[in-house]
Formats: C-alpha cells, sequence, structure tokens
C-alpha cells in the first residue's frame, strides 16, 4: 500500500529514507565503558537492515561520571569517539540515519549510590526514593557546556543529529520543565518560559558549537497527564520559543515517570497511539516536522497516523522488537508476516526488573541476534511438536525456517493452549495477536497441524527428533474440605464454562491470574457482585510488571473489590472457609469460591518418550512459566535440531 509514511523524510540538514523512527529503550545490554558493545551493534544493525528510517540511541549522559541506569552511554576520550564513528558508519551502510539521545541522567543518576546526591530542578525523592539536590545558578554553565560538548562529539563520532530527552518530567531538563518537579525562586522556576530557560540555554549551545544545521530532535511529553502537570496548551505556548532557538523536530511522548509510567510505555488496558491527539494538537502550530511515540503496533494504524493525521513520521519501540523487519514487511504489504508487539511488557520491561537484559516474548533472538540466528539445517529432519500451544507453535516455525520437516500434533480442536484464555480477560485481547501470527506461519512455512491428535508414544518411531509442548494443568493445593472434583477453578470461570453471573466470590490467590479472573467477573456479571481477593503474599499482584499493575490495580479498587494481603486460606467447609490473616483465624461465607492457585507440569509424554534417540521438552511442560519461556525454549529446540 502506498503511504508517505515510506517516502523521505527530511528533518533539518538530515534526510531520512522514510519517517520511521526507532525509540531509544534502555534494555541494559550497556558495557562498563560507555560504548556500543558487540550485542548493541548487532541489536540496532539488524532494525537499520530492517528498513527503519532513523535509529535514536539510547540514552547517552553529558556526564561520564553521571551514569543513568546502571552502565551509560557516553563519550569518554577521543578513542570512544572513534569507536562510535566505526559503528555510525556501519549503520550508515545499512542506509539508516542515527542519532543519540542525549541527557543529563540528573534525579535519574545513580550517583546516589556512590554517596552523591543526583541533581535536580528541586529537591524532591526520585524515582528510586533518594532525595535530589537542587542545581546552584553557579553550576548551570558548566551542565550547559556539558551538553554542548557532548552534541560536539556526537557530531565528530558521526551520528546524523542529536535528539535531547526532556520529557515524562524526568532526567536534568525534564526535572526542569515540569511544575510537577520545579519549584524554584529564580529565573529557571514558576511560569512556563522560566521553566524552560535551561531546555532553550542548552539549545542554543549546542547550535553555536555544531552549527545551526546540525539537528535537533526535542523530545516531550506534549501531555503530562496528570493534575499540577505540563498539558498540552502549555507545549502549544511553548512550540514558537523551541522554533525560535533552533529545534528542528518535536518527538511527542506522554506522562510522567514516577507516576504514570505506564503511559510512557502504554501497556495493557492504554489505548493504542496513546499520544496521537497531543501531537496532532502541536503539530497545528508548529512548522517544524511533528513526530509521535507511544503505542504504535500496528502498521495500519503508521500509516494513518501520518496520511491522515498529518504528523511527519512515528517512533516504533517494542514494535522494532517484535520484529527487527517491521519497516521493510509493512513497506512490502507483508502485514500478517509481521511478528506482532501485543503490549505485554513481559521480555522488554519486566526481564529488567529481574536485572536480566530486555527481551521479547515473540522475538527471543532480542539481544542475541547474531547467537540465534536461523541457520539453515544441513540434515532435514522429521520431526513432530507435540502440542499446539506457544511454545509448540514457535517451536514448528522454528525448525520449518531451518527448513526441516515439520508436523505438529495437538490434542484439542484449537491452537494457543493457555494463551486462548488469557486472551480473553477485559483488556487482553491483544494477546491473540500471538497466535493468529504464529498460526499463520506455520501455514505459511508448510508446517502439518493435526488437531484433535494427541501424540502417543507409539508414533515416535516416524519422526527424527519430538519437541514436547505439552503445557500445564491447574493446581490446587491440599486444603482441607476442597472437593477437587467440583471446585471451580479460574480457568473454568475465563473459559465460562462455570458461569457467576452474581453473588458473594472468594477468589482464592491474587497473582496475576487471580486478578485477570476478578476482572473477568466483573465484567461477565448481571447482577449485584461483590469480590474478595485473598492472598498469601504481601501484595496482590506482586510479580506483575509495573506498567501492567498500574493499571490492574486502578481497575480492581475501582470496581469495590475487597483484597486481603497476607491471607490464607485453611479449611473449606461448604461455602463457609476459614482464613488466617496475621495469626488471627476469621470465618466467612460466600456463595462461590475460585481457585486461581498456580498450575503444574504435565510433563507425561516427555517422560514417556525421553529415551528417544532425540527429544526436548519445552514450556510449562518442563517448568511452568509463562510465554516468555515458552517461545524462547521451543526456538532454542528448534536451534538444536
Amino acid at each position: 500500500m502506498k503511504s508517505k509514511l515510506f517516502e523521505e523524510l527530511t528533518i533539518g540538514s538530515m534526510k531520512l529514507r522514510n519517517a520511521t523512527f526507532m525509540a531509544p529503550m534502555s534494555l541494559g545490554y550497556e558495557s562498563q565503558e560507555g560504548t556500543v558493545n558487540d550485542i548493541m551493534q548487532e541489536y540496532w544493525l539488524a532494525r537499520a537492515r530492517g528498513g527503519v528510517g532513523c535509529i535514536i540511541l539510547d540514552a547517552l549522559s553529558v556526564d561520564p561520571n553521571v551514569p543513568y541506569l546502571g552502565n551509560t552511554l557516553c563519550f569518554r576520550s577521543e578513542a570512544s569517539i572513534e569507536h562510535y564513528k566505526a559503528f555510525t558508519d556501519k549503520i550508515h551502510e545499512a542506509g539508516a540515519k542515527i542519532i543519540p539521545q542525549i541527557t543529563h541522567p540528573g534525579p535519574e543518576s545513580i550517583s546516589a549510590f556512590m554517596g552523591i546526591p543526583p541533581l535536580a530542578s528541586s529537591v524532591y525523592l526520585n524515582s528510586m526514593a533518594q532525595k535530589t539536590r537542587a542545581v546552584t545558578l553557579e553550576e548551570i554553565p558548566h551542565i550547559i557546556e556539558l551538553y554542548a560538548q557532548a552534541s560536539y562529539n556526537a557530531k565528530l563520532a558521526g551520528f546524523d543529529g542529536i535528539e535531547l530527552h526532556c520529557a515524562h518530567a524526568y532526567m536534568l531538563l525534564g526535572s526542569f520543565l515540569s511544575p510537577l518537579r520545579n519549584k524554584r525562586c529564580d529565573q529557571y522556576g514558576g511560569s512556563l518560559e522560566n521553566r524552560a530557560r535551561l531546555l532553550l540555554e542548552v539549545m542554543d549551545a549546542i547550535k553555536e558549537r555544531c552549527g545551526k544545521d546540525f539537528p535537533i530532535i526535542l523530545r516531550i511529553s506534549g501531555d503530562e497527564k496528570l493534575d499540577g502537570g505540563n498539558h498540552v496548551l502549555d507545549i502549544c505556548q511553548l512550540v514558537p520559543l523551541l522554533e525560535a532557538h533552533g529545534v528542528d523536530a518535536l518527538e511527542i511522548s506522554g506522562g510522567t515517570q514516577y507516576e504514570s509510567p505506564n503511559k510512557i510505555i502504554p501497556s495493557h488496558g492504554e489505548i493504542e497511539g496513546v499520544n496521537v491527539a497531543q501531537a496532532k494538537a502541536i503539530k497545528q502550530v508548529a512548522s517544524i516536522p511533528v513526530i509521535v511515540v507511544g503505542k504504535i503496533t500496528d502498521p495500519m494504524m503508521a500509516m494513518k497516523i501520518v496520511d491522515q493525521d498529518h504528523l511527519d513520521g512515528v517512533v516504533l519501540g517494542r514494535s522494532l522488537l517484535a520484529d527487527e523487519n517491521f519497516v521493510n514487511k509493512a513497506k512490502e504489504g507483508k502485514y500478517e508476516e509481521i511478528a506482532p508487539c501485543t503490549g505485554c511488557v513481559l521480555g522488554c520491561v519486566g526481564e529488567q526488573t529481574k536485572r536480566r537484559h530486555a527481551t521479547c516474548v515473540i522475538n527471543p533472538s532480542v539481544g542475541r541476534e547474531k547467537e540465534m540466528q536461523i541457520i539453515p539445517c544441513t540434515t532435514k529432519k522429521h520431526v513432530a511438536i507435540a502440542g499446539g500451544g506457544i511454545g509448540g507453535l514457535a517451536a514448528a516455525r522454528w525448525a520449518a525456517l531451518r527448513g526441516h520437516d515439520v508436523t505438529l500434533y495437538e490434542s484439542s480442536d484449537h491452537l494457543g493452549g493457555q494463551l486462548c484464555l488469557a486472551c480473553i480477560p477485559p483488556h487482553k485481547q491483544s494477546i491473540s495477536k500471538w497466535v493468529i501470527y504464529l498460526k499463520n506461519e506455520c501455514q505459511r512455512l508448510g508446517v502439518n497441524i493435526h488437531l484433535q491428535t494427541p501424540f502417543t508414544k507409539e508414533m515416535a518411531k516416524d519422526y527424527d527428533a519430538i519437541i514436547c509442548a505439552t503445557g500445564a494443568k491447574e493446581s490446587i493445593p491440599p486444603i482441607p474440605g476442597v472437593d477437587l472434583d467440583t471446585a471451580i477453578t479460574a480457568w473454568n470461570i475465563i473459559e465460562n464454562n462455570v458461569v457467576i453471573p452474581g453473588g458473594n466470590v472468594l477468589v482464592v490467590g491474587g497473582g496475576m491470574v487471580g486478578c485477570e479472573v476478578s476482572e473477568h467477573l466483573c465484567h461477565q456479571a448481571r447482577g449485584p457482585l461483590a469480590i474478595t481477593i485473598i492472598e498469601m503474599e504481601d501484595e496482590i499482584a506482586k510479580v506483575m510488571v509495573i506498567n501492567d499493575r498500574i493499571g490492574m490495580m486502578k481497575r480492581l479498587y475501582a470496581s469495590g473489590i475487597n483484597m486481603m494481603t497476607n491471607t490464607r486460606l485453611c479449611k473449606v467447609e461448604g461455602n463457609t472457609v476459614t482464613l488466617e490473616q496475621n495469626n488471627e483465624l476469621i470465618k466467612k461465607t460466600f456463595t462461590h469460591i475460585v481457585y486461581a492457585t498456580g498450575s503444574k507440569s504435565d510433563s507425561t509424554l516427555y517422560e514417556e518418550l525421553k529415551d528417544h534417540k532425540e527429544v526436548y521438552n519445552i514450556g510449562d511442560s518442563k517448568e511452568v512459566a509463562q510465554a516468555l519461556e515458552a517461545v524462547r525454549d521451543g526456538a532454542l529446540a528448534a536451534m538444536k535440531l
């Protein structure tokens, strides 16, 4: 389909091959010396080869002594500039432009861990609950110089321009611009123009040092989406000033880092194109290009934003993690072949909260581009996949891509396994994209699929290799009085095998599934409904990724759901239960009891087949986890064939 999205875009002196940008996403790949290591290089090169117009590097600190999160990109010496130049040359050879996101981490610096209070516009607690120190007037000229020198180093290193980070009431410039953070009483505080003063002085210094034709893109919150913060009318008022001081394009984001990270990295429950409305309003008063970021995961939406909403470009983040070839495939009209981002944040954000490198559920090769490149097999094998959940489908796809003859067996009448349940609760429908994509890929690649056909030990003799992906079954712990044959489980409810139109319901288990089944019950209610969730841990949904958890908890509270933490189910007598909370026993009566108490591996088939000459056990069949592990296991097993 013809679209302006795939036409050249000019920003200052920078001419892009198309109007797509790759968003900066700190994924934990940074090396200690602050330069681009092999992991990062292969990661970015894959996206450059995949057709993106301009790559925006992750946060690059203007001060090597003030790191962002752990290891941070920076310029430490002439040698590091030369190192970056070799990298930018490779990106240019792949046809893309590249700019770093220049920032002073300020309040978000980890300097506090080294005994140095992080700098900010004012004194407040940062995201790590550490007290900041207000920048003095005497320090400001040096900070401006740091920005100018870092930008000049970027020019020497072959970057095509820079992006300044001034969004989300975050980092140093953002903390000055936002009234939520800036409580100063001097010329850098108070009015909008005063709060923007440092930003404007930084831009002036960069233009003076690097030349007026060196492009500056400004990332800014079109709306901080919080009472007391900057709103879209404030930013519209600011645009003429920004243009007068040399900004060449505006990237519109939204939200604030501390209060609403789910607005910055929108997950389930957040609308697609979350910042488009604000970007359109700003475009009305701007004479420079305006581009937009925020949950743009569909190629048709990306084209609409440029063709019908008349914005100048789109910034793709997690969409390019899910599929590094998103842009090329979209340009060629191969929409069904694009691996979809569903906004789950399990790999890109969740893994980092566990102090692991970020990855992606549907694309486990993120950050492992060289290690997990698909290499054609040397010996074609007859491969059986036992199980058509997401792990089995992923294994089938990767094995077929390598050239093997693949047959998949699924005992039920549909593919997708537990994902077909996961996409039923409110706000989770996007997860179905994974099943649709993998099913289409298997059909495209010639995988033979047999539904309602359990794989048996007797069938193994016909195959050179077998991948067991038989998943898991729901589990209820041995609680006195529970009748396992009649107990209502979360899966029963979500599949609508058991319908509860109203009543007083106890949900046992306050993890993600317990929360989702509670939302589902609220959605399905046709009469008065009261829900109590009990959880043994000290928090509800404790292990959910924060971007997802914020929205979930707000919805649960809004629905009036009673949530009891540090609470254990001790005994069931009909509809009456005995609970223990803080060493106190409580008796309560409910109309229904729903168990969301986890699952256990179904590895029966693997145990029968483990002596086969080549057999692999993957996903929940091996160990109960999430879709992230199932897809990764399937891909890695296929690579071993």
